[in-house]
């Protein structure tokens, strides 16, 4: 126990210094979300929208980097050591390919921590944006983390095939799925009634309606948000698993036990 402890803890210690050396994921965390902030404020800002509104895109804004820094990492942590020809020191290496997914999903969530606590700041100055219910409030995160922990499960077990086109599609999948699960809207005044039941199936969706409810735009089922949310997690652990032992059996991949 203590040493798979201290294997995930060095895969964390590895992404986080990292950081330093690596533009793309300084920016990653330093720039491009705050601008993606400012872009979306400054907008709904000039059109005089309600500040109800304003307060919902900054809510829709966190949960989505969570989503987005739990899935990435873990793929992006995958490729590096690709990119790098690293990868079959990793295989020899006594790490599992869970201890490898669980840290690199902490590195992840610390990431999303950060960011979440720099729009507090930027937000709270600018507009005096404020989270009214904690508890709530992590709660809707914690959903979120696990669903893009999940995600990233399933996105590591298309790179163990795929590699650069599985780099690609993990930056789709998350936004494509974030989005139709009406991150910055109510899915009832958007979609046909026709496809609702079919969204609302989506674990993201209960989250962003759970996320939404502290400032009263969102009615979430929880139940159905639990039951989801742990239906996706086991689904994409074993897609992961069958996707893994299919690439060591085509020899895409030497080991990662």
């Amino acid at each position: 126990m203590n040493e798979s402890i201290s294997r995930i803890y060095s895969q964390v210690y590895k992404n986080i210094v990292s950081l330093r050396r690596q533009s793309f994921r300084m920016a990653d965390v330093f720039i491009w979300p705050i601008l993606y902030l400012f872009t979306l404020t400054f907008f709904v800002t000039y059109i005089g929208s309600d500040k109800s509104y304003l307060n919902l895109i900054i809510l829709g804004m966190m949960g989505w980097r969570t989503i987005y820094f739990l899935n990435l990492e873990i793929v992006s942590t995958f490729m590096e050591e690709f990119w790098s020809k690293a990868l079959p020191h990793m295989m020899i290496s006594p790490i599992s390919r869970i201890e490898f997914t669980i840290g690199s999903a902490i590195s992840g969530l610390i990431k999303a921590i950060f960011v979440i606590i720099l729009y507090l700041i930027i937000t709270n100055i600018l507009y005096g944006f404020w989270i009214p219910d904690w508890g709530t409030f992590i709660l809707a995160l914690g959903f979120l983390a696990v669903i893009g922990f999940s995600l990233g499960l399933f996105t590591l077990g298309l790179a163990y095939f795929f590699k650069h086109d599985a780099f690609n599609i993990s930056f789709i999948i998350p936004d494509v799925i974030v989005l139709i699960s009406g991150v910055y809207f109510s899915v009832e005044s958007v979609y046909p009634s026709s496809i609702l039941p079919f969204i609302r199936l989506l674990p993201t969706t209960q989250a962003f309606e759970l996320l939404k409810s502290i400032i009263g735009f969102g009615q979430p089922n929880m139940i159905l948000l639990i039951l989801l949310t742990a239906l996706w997690l086991v689904l994409a652990y074993l897609f992961n698993g069958w996707m893994y032992n299919r690439a060591k059996k085509e020899g895409k991949l030497a080991r990662l036990g």
